[in-house]
This record gives C-alpha cells, sequence and structure tokens, in this order.
C-alpha cells in the first residue's frame, strides 16, 4: 500500500507540473503582443493633363439684376391700381394711376408763370433805358419759372405709373381712392450705383422685379480683396439646388464692414443668361475663379526625393526607373511636373505601410479588454477604445 500511495502521490506531482506549464504557456500565447508585418504596397497612375484652379468662396443673397421702387412724384389720390402682387407686367404698362385735376391746374398755372417772365425779359431787351441787372434778374426769374414749369409736366406725367421693364410685381402699396405723398422713383440694375435703403424699399407704392436676370450680393475678406478683379469667372449655386449657374464677378466694394472684429467688403456676381428656379432673397454659394490653368500633373504622393535630387518612379515595359523630374506648383493631392515625364506617362504611388496581426485574437475574447463574464457596471468609464484613437483598417 505505501508503494502504491508512493506512485500515486508522483502521478499527481507529474500532472500537476504539467498543468502549470501548459498553463503558462496558454497565458503567454494570450498575452503576448501580437507580430505586426508591414505590408508595403505600391499602385500607379498616369502623368495626366489636369485643370488646375484657385478660387475665392463666398456666401451671398439671389437679387433680380434689375429692380424698380416706384412711387408718384407728387402727392394726390389713387384713382386706380391695375396689377396685384406676383402679376407678370410688360415693359411701359399702365401700373397705376392717380388723379390729375390738380396736377394740371399746377401745369397751366407753371406755363402762365413762364409766359409772364418771358414778357418781362423780352421787353427789359427792347429798353435802351434796361441796365445790365435788371437784364440778368429778369433772365433768373424765366429759368425758375421753367424749372417749375418742368417739375409740374413731370409730376402730371408720373400720375400714369407705368413698368420700366418686363417683370413681375414684387410689391403693391397702393388701394384706389387713398392719398399719397410725392417721392421719387428708383430703378436699379447692372452697371448703376444707387443703393437702396431698406427703409425706402419697403415703403414703395409698387415694386417690380426682373426675374429673368439675376445677381448675388456677397461679401469677402480683406485677404482675398486683392485677387479679385471685375470680369472674373464665377460659378452660382443656389441652396438646395442641383444645378450651378455661371456668372461674372461684376463690382467689388472697398469699403468695408466690420463685424466681431473682421472685416467683409461688399461684391456683386451678376448670373449669365436667363436662369429659371430662382427665388429673391434666396442664399447661394458662390466660387470665384481668381486662375485657372491646364498643367501635366502626377499624384503628389509619387514625388520622391533623394540625395537632393526629386524624381518619380516611371514604369516601361514591366520595369521601373527613377526619373529625375522638375516639379512646379502642388495643388492637393496633384503636383505640376514641367520636365522629366510626359503625358501618359506610368509613375509608381507608394501607399501607405498597412500592419495586420498574426493573430485576430484578444485577450478574454471580447474587444473591450475585459472577460465576457465582467460585470458591465463594475467596468470603469472610459474603458475601451479612447475617442481621440483614429482607427485603421488594413486594405
Amino acid at each position: 500500500m505505501g508503494r502504491w500511495r508512493k506512485r500515486t502521490v508522483a502521478i499527481v506531482a507529474a500532472v500537476a507540473i504539467i498543468v502549470v506549464v501548459a498553463g503558462g504557456v496558454l497565458i503567454w500565447r494570450l498575452t503576448r503582443p501580437a507580430t505586426a508585418a508591414t505590408v508595403a504596397t505600391t499602385t500607379t497612375a498616369k502623368a495626366t493633363k489636369t485643370t488646375q484652379r484657385t478660387t475665392v468662396s463666398a456666401t451671398g443673397t439671389l437679387a433680380p439684376q434689375n429692380q424698380a421702387y416706384l412711387n408718384f412724384p407728387a402727392a394726390g389720390t389713387v384713382s386706380a391700381v391695375n396689377v396685384q402682387l406676383g402679376q407678370t407686367v410688360a415693359a411701359g404698362q399702365v401700373l397705376a394711376t392717380q388723379g390729375t385735376t390738380t396736377l394740371a391746374s399746377a401745369v397751366t398755372s407753371a406755363q402762365a408763370g413762364v409766359d409772364s417772365a418771358q414778357s418781362s425779359l423780352d421787353t427789359l431787351n427792347a429798353s435802351s433805358s434796361s441796365t445790365t441787372a435788371q437784364i440778368s434778374a429778369a433772365k433768373a426769374q424765366l429759368a425758375s419759372a421753367q424749372a417749375k414749369l418742368t417739375s409740374a409736366q413731370s409730376d402730371l406725367a408720373g400720375a400714369t405709373m407705368t413698368a420700366p421693364f418686363a417683370g413681375v410685381v414684387a410689391q403693391v402699396n397702393l388701394t384706389v381712392n387713398s392719398k399719397v405723398n410725392g417721392t421719387s422713383s428708383t430703378t436699379t440694375g447692372v452697371g448703376t450705383t444707387t443703393v437702396v435703403a431698406a427703409s425706402a424699399s419697403s415703403s414703395a407704392q409698387i415694386v417690380v422685379v426682373d426675374t429673368s436676370t439675376w445677381l448675388v450680393n456677397s461679401t469677402v475678406g480683406m485677404a482675398d480683396l486683392s485677387s479679385l478683379k471685375q470680369g472674373l469667372t464665377c460659378t452660382v449655386t443656389a441652396t438646395g439646388a442641383t444645378a450651378s449657374f455661371p456668372g461674372t464677378l461684376t463690382s467689388i466694394g472697398i469699403v468695408g464692414t466690420t463685424s466681431a472684429g473682421t472685416t467683409s467688403y461688399p461684391v456683386i456676381v451678376t448670373l449669365t443668361g436667363n436662369p429659371t428656379g430662382l427665388y429673391v432673397g434666396g442664399s447661394a454659394d458662390v466660387t470665384i475663379v481668381v486662375s485657372q490653368v491646364t498643367v501635366l500633373t502626377v499624384p503628389t504622393a509619387a514625388v520622391q526625393q533623394e540625395n537632393g535630387q526629386t524624381y518619380v518612379t516611371v514604369v516601361a515595359n514591366g520595369a521601373q526607373t527613377k526619373t529625375n523630374v522638375t516639379v512646379g506648383r502642388t495643388f492637393g493631392t496633384r503636383t505640376e511636373i514641367t520636365a522629366g515625364v510626359a503625358e501618359g506617362d506610368e509613375v509608381v504611388v507608394p501607399v501607405d505601410a498597412t500592419s495586420s496581426g498574426t493573430s485576430s485574437r484578444q485577450p478574454f475574447g471580447n474587444r473591450s479588454g475585459f472577460p465576457s463574464g465582467f460585470p458591465s457596471g463594475a467596468r470603469p468609464s472610459g474603458a475601451g477604445r479612447p475617442s481621440n484613437v483614429p482607427t485603421t483598417q488594413g486594405s
């Protein structure tokens, strides 16, 4: 029995040793760092001629190129309103009228004043005793009377309000038999420098806009101002639209507006043609093309340096040759080549090395690094991948 007991003890001890060794090997294999294999890969690309642009981007507000803020020039009573909001009108169409009795009487009175002043001047000119001062005073009275006549005639003509161009009625602030104060009208358009104040535009008696021609009122920063000039080509994309419209930079303001420490300068981009589907006051993105060139380029990653020489690796007939090149400008992912390769040449583009572990195992079989049976509520906060660590995927 003692001999069997000793044999049993020896067997148990041997088994224990084996278990300990096996467990150690298992723990080492589970916890050892995964061996990373660096796989260097390349691809190829052709040297091609591409159009590269330098641009300035801005955001602005859509507006018709032609806008008319119309008012009766003289005070009076509205006799007719012939249009309504949203109505399409033709150039010269009568929009509204006011009573002309008082206005016609003013013209008659002003004409009488001109006749009287002219008669007085004629009398002085015919008299040999007239002095130079008397004649000068008579001429001044005649000029004043003629100015009054011109104003009266203008008021009478203005009693019939007409559309200065074809367009859409955007505002009507008139009703029949209402009394209005006389004020001037303003028409804006391409080439005009008149700026209409918000108060004046909102109080206009009738507003007509031309919805067939458009512009964008925008701003640029001081850093971009020096690179801009009138006539530059632009692209305009209305917010929510899928199509873009060509345009031209037609106005560059030199008086800036400062807000929150930043100064911006007004610019106007005129859209080309007669675009449709646009709305007054809508927003639009503007791209102003400062310069545009067509150059031979290769992927920037293909350009390498060695011993002070700049080169690309050209692939021809299955062979790779390092070829010295002269580079020009860099346009992000493309670099201009001015000498060394020709259009169509195929160059090697190195791809960043990628690491792939020899084993996909993770400790305890759980991505967070904790055993699957570990109570989730007991895990420390922030466990797992930090939010600022980028995720890398192998190719």
